[in-house]
C-alpha cells in the first residue's frame, strides 16, 4: 500500500493513488462537471487504499470478475464477488482500504465516475428544496438498471473522444447527477462534525475564489477569511479534504490554466504567465513553471518577437534541468 497515498484528496488528484493503467480519461477532453476514468486492473492487488473525496464517486466494473475485499482502515474485511454490470455508489468522507483477484484472463475492467460538487448540489437543490445541506450519500453495492446503461454510454463517449463542448456531456453529467439524489441520498443521521476536512460548500468556495483571481497574489489569509477560519486551522483542513496544501493547490490551478492557455491560444509566454499570477517574467520560479507547462503539452512555444530571449540567454534556460510536476507543486508549500 502507497505510504503516501491521502485519507482524502479530490477528483482531479484521484488517478494519481489508484492501482492499474488508465486507458481513457474526460479531462483530457475537458468535460466539465464529470470527471470519468476507464482502467484496466492488475490480476492480483494485494493492497491499496482508495482516498476519500468531496465529489460523489460511482464505480462500475464494465468487464472481468473478482474476489474484492474492502474495509475501512484497520477495520474487519468484507468479500464481495464482482461480476460485470456491478456498482458501488459511495461519498465516504473516510478512506476505504482494498484488495481482489481476478481469475486469468478476467482483469477487471472499470470506469470510475466522479460528479463535480456543483452539479451535485443543483440536483439536490432542485430535489429537496431548501433542505440539501441535510441530505447524504447513501453507500451502494449491486446492480442498478438505469445506471448501469448509462456508465455504458459514458464509456462510449469516452471512446469516442467527444469533447466536453458536447451537448451530449452536459446531458450526461445532469443524468448522472439526478439519478444520485433521487436513488442514493437520504436525511443524514446526524449534522456532520467536519472533522474530516472542509464542508462541501465551503471547498467550492474557496475553489471559485482560486479560479477568479488567477492573475492575482492570493494568500493563505485570504482564503481562510473566505470560509471564516483561521490561517492555520483552514490550512489544517484543507489539507484533509484535498491532500494538498492550500499554496500546493494554487500552484495546481496556475499550471493548469497555463496548460489551457498554451493549447487553445497563441498568446505569449509571458502572457501567459501574467494571466495566471506569475507577475513578472524576471520571477523565475513561476516563470518556469509556466514554461515547463509547455513542455508537458510538448508544443511549440508562442513567443511575440518582442519577448524572444537572445540566443545566449536561451541556450541557457534550454539547459535548465525543470522539475516534475509532483516537483513544482510540493515545493510550494
Amino acid at each position: 500500500m502507497n505510504a503516501n497515498t491521502p485519507d482524502r484528496s479530490t477528483a482531479a488528484a484521484f488517478p494519481r493513488y489508484l492501482t492499474g493503467e488508465v486507458v481513457a480519461d474526460s479531462v483530457a477532453l475537458h468535460w466539465p462537471g464529470l470527471y470519468a476514468r476507464r482502467w484496466r486492473l492488475p490480476r492480483v492487488v494485494d493492497r491499496f487504499l482508495v482516498p476519500a473525496t468531496p465529489e460523489p464517486h460511482i464505480s462500475c466494473n464494465l468487464r472481468g470478475m473478482a474476489e474484492f475485499r474492502e474495509r475501512d482502515v484497520g477495520g474487519a474485511w468484507i468479500t464481495r464477488q464482482i461480476r460485470w454490470g456491478d456498482l458501488f455508489v459511495t461519498r465516504s468522507r473516510t478512506p476505504d482500504e482494498v484488495r481482489f483477484e481476478s481469475p486469468p484472463g478476467q482483469e477487471l475492467d472499470n470506469l470510475s465516475l466522479h460528479i463535480a460538487v456543483e452539479p451535485f448540489l443543483t440536483a439536490l437543490e432542485a430535489r429537496y428544496p431548501g433542505s440539501g445541506d441535510r441530505m447524504e450519500v447513501v453507500d451502494f453495492f449491486g446492480r442498478d438498471e438505469i445506471l448501469w446503461p448509462t456508465c455504458l454510454t459514458c464509456a462510449e463517449l469516452l471512446a469516442a473522444r467527444v469533447p466536453g463542448k458536447s451537448p451530449r456531456v452536459a446531458a450526461l453529467t445532469q443524468l448522472f447527477a439526478a439519478n444520485l439524489v433521487e436513488q442514493y441520498t437520504d436525511v443524514a443521521a446526524k449534522t456532520p462534525a467536519y472533522r474530516g476536512g472542509l464542508p462541501i460548500r465551503q471547498l467550492r468556495k474557496v475553489e471559485d475564489h482560486v479560479t477568479e483571481h488567477l492573475a492575482e497574489e492570493i494568500s493563505i489569509d485570504s482564503l481562510a477569511e473566505l470560509v471564516e477560519l483561521s490561517s492555520s486551522h483552514f490550512s489544517h483542513v484543507f489539507k484533509e479534504s484535498t491532500g494538498m496544501t492550500p499554496l500546493q493547490f494554487v500552484t495546481r490551478q496556475r499550471i493548469t490554466r497555463a496548460q489551457q492557455l498554451i493549447r487553445e491560444t497563441s498568446r505569449s509566454l509571458i502572457e501567459v504567465g501574467l494571466e495566471v499570477g506569475y507577475t513578472s517574467p524576471s520571477t523565475w520560479i513561476g516563470f518556469r513553471r509556466v514554461r515547463y507547462c509547455l513542455s508537458l503539452e510538448t508544443m511549440p512555444i508562442h513567443a511575440s518577437s518582442a519577448s524572444t530571449p537572445s540566443r545566449k540567454r536561451q541556450n541557457r534556460r534550454n539547459s535548465t534541468s525543470f522539475p516534475t510536476p509532483a516537483t513544482l507543486i510540493s515545493t510550494t508549500a
